[in-house]
């Protein structure tokens, strides 16, 4: 398997990928670019689009069709939904069999999901230390290839397609990406991508306000629990992989944005409601730090939706 986060096994991800993947739409909203104000034009990557219904199809393929030439016996990972539908489908695709360890509190519409591209489920406690232990067990006793949702090289050279993308569609049209961040994969993959090859467009990581993410890579005081209770049960974890950090303190550590709970839902309802896009919180939350908190100086920010996998019987309170 790959060892190294280079722009080289990134351009060999994106090559070896597309092919099976969506080049998802790049779409625009006047009327959100009013809720925004001050001349501020918004851009949306529709990531929630992809296969499986999020950006998590582009690692995890990556990362599948690499432990194929290896001859994996199967594939592994703990998931509280988009990783665990997107390895799924991805090893279904390849021909491999494929466990994900769940945590019992997961959204059914994404447990569901899983399970459709055969996936074999088996339920942990909510915790990241249930869900890391459960998956190390199950990983030597099937002797699975496991694929972490985040801390994986695999994965985070196979998200960099995403800012390929982006840069192809409206690398000239941009002047900044904002991103939600969790367990640091998306984040890192696009942070350093676009910090190797466009470091004119600034990469913000938008979070949860109680994962205070920024402490941690200025001053390196992790977050108190190792989950977060918040709406966006895609970044629930409430700390950055080692994998990710020395990249996020290199490229973002003065770009983090918190977002409130009540600011996610109405920037959930807007997106819902105005532009009829079906997006689960966790890209909403993005969406949010460009709502409230945009630096002034921003003018044309893209808003990466990153997942639309939510339950159709969610309703916003």
């Amino acid at each position: 398997m790959t060892t190294k986060i280079t722009m080289e096994e990134m351009r060999a991800a994106y090559q070896r990928t597309a092919p099976f993947l969506h080049k998802t739409l790049v779409i625009t909203s006047e009327n959100i670019d009013e809720k925004v104000g001050n001349g501020t034009h918004v851009l949306f990557k529709c990531e929630h689009l992809q296969k499986t219904g999020s950006f998590k199809a582009r690692g995890a393929l990556n990362s599948a069709i690499l432990a194929k030439e290896k001859n994996a016996k199967g594939m592994i990972a703990h998931s509280s939904g988009n990783h665990g539908q997107a390895l799924a489908w991805a090893a279904q695709k390849i021909g491999l069999p494929c466990t994900i360890v769940v945590p019992k509190n997961a959204p059914i519409s994404k447990i569901e999901g899983m399970r459709e591209y055969n996936a074999n489920i088996v339920f942990c406690e909510p915790t990241v230390t249930s869900r890391e232990s459960v998956c190390a067990d199950l990983t030597e006793k099937l002797e699975y290839y496991c694929v972490e949702p985040y801390n994986c090289v695999s994965m985070i050279n196979g998200h960099s397609s995403v800012a390929f993308e982006i840069l192809e569609q409206v690398g000239n049209e941009i002047d900044s990406i904002f991103l939600s961040v969790g367990g640091g994969g998306l984040a890192s993959s696009v942070a350093f991508l676009i910090g190797n090859l466009r470091p004119d467009i600034e990469v913000y990581l938008v979070q949860p306000a109680q994962k205070e993410l920024s402490n941690f890579l200025e001053n390196g005081i992790k977050c108190p629990v190792d989950t977060l209770d918040t709406i966006a049960d895609g970044v629930r974890v409430a700390r950055v992989g080692p994998l990710c950090e020395p990249i996020l303190k290199q490229y973002c550590a003065q770009k983090v944005i918190s977002v409130k709970e009540d600011e996610i839902k109405e920037g959930l309802k807007l997106i819902w409601t105005r532009m009829k896009q079906r997006i689960e919180p966790t890209a909403a939350l993005a969406f949010a730090g460009v709502l409230y908190h945009k630096p002034a100086h921003i003018k044309r920010p893209l808003v990466i939706l990153c997942g639309g996998n939510v339950d159709t019987n969610y309703v916003i309170n």
